[in-house]
């Protein structure tokens, strides 16, 4: 389902001011990246141990791939970064581009993390950087809600329709990810903004089969179709959570309306 990138699509006519995705750069990134990673691994190994499901599941090298992923705790990017970078994959996240000035924006830069346009000149096309680096093989990470999930009990909630809409939009593969025990390692709340419980509880990443849309494909420009696209997204997360905590799936996921 993977649409041809052709010269003047818009993977191809992004500006480079912010980050790049040629071969140099990429390497670049990668070395960075694994001196982030090999910093990262030593902290998390003081609190806990990593299990990793799932990883025939991501597709070969250099086939671009969009890691949607569960958003529960303020810790878990290192955890999916980790999983993905500890297996030879090079995670991009989006962030927002106002993140990317000073000393924070070339830590983001060097790493190759991806800045979603807003207030620009190119905020038609706010995932103008993420189809860029799709079309160049590499791994885009984003958080379908937006923002860690408000649910006392660590469900997923509402997802927004960017991740169906990059999907619809390049044909890239969608591998679900879903993660336990962090929650356990570094409880949320305010209350419990400092509590730290090192060695709790072991963490699981599972990265899930990717997502069939196969159906969605040829009604992909009809608006109803990233609803539709983005409420599947969030009962397979969902369904994938129950399953790593051992907990009954609410039956809301099987039944909600779909997401707009």
């Amino acid at each position: 389902m993977r649409a041809d990138h052709g010269p003047g699509r818009e993977a191809d006519v992004v500006d480079h001011a912010l980050v790049s995705f040629d071969p140099a750069s990429v390497r670049s990134q990668n070395r960075a990246g694994t001196v982030a990673a090999t910093a990262a691994y030593g902290l998390m190994r003081t609190a806990t141990k990593i299990r990793v499901k799932g990883l025939g599941n991501l597709p070969p090298e250099g086939e671009g791939m969009i890691v949607a992923a569960y958003h529960a705790n303020h810790l878990d990017p290192i955890l999916v970064g980790l999983a993905l970078k500890r297996n030879g994959r090079l995670p991009h996240f989006l962030a927002k581009s106002t993140l990317f000035t000073g000393i924070l924006g070339t830590i983001l830069k060097r790493v190759g993390q991806i800045p979603v346009l807003r207030a620009s000149a190119q905020a038609g096309d706010s995932l103008a950087y993420a189809k860029q680096a799709l079309a160049k093989g590499e791994t885009v990470v984003i958080y379908p809600e937006g923002t860690l999930t408000k649910d006392p009990d660590f469900w997923p909630q509402h997802f927004k329709t960017g991740t169906a809409r990059l999907a619809l939009e390049t044909g890239a593969p969608i591998i679900p990810v879903a993660h336990w025990g962090l929650n356990e390692i570094y409880p949320r709340g305010d209350k419990k903004r400092l509590c730290f419980r090192p060695f709790s509880h072991d963490c699981v990443v599972e990265f899930g089969p990717a997502l069939d849309y196969s159906d969605l494909w040829p009604h992909r420009n009809e608006k109803s179709t990233m609803g539709e696209l983005s409420h599947r997204l969030k009962n397979t997360i969902a369904a994938m959570v129950a399953d790593l905590s051992g907990r009954e799936l609410p039956t809301r996921f099987a039944t909600e309306e779909t997401d707009e």
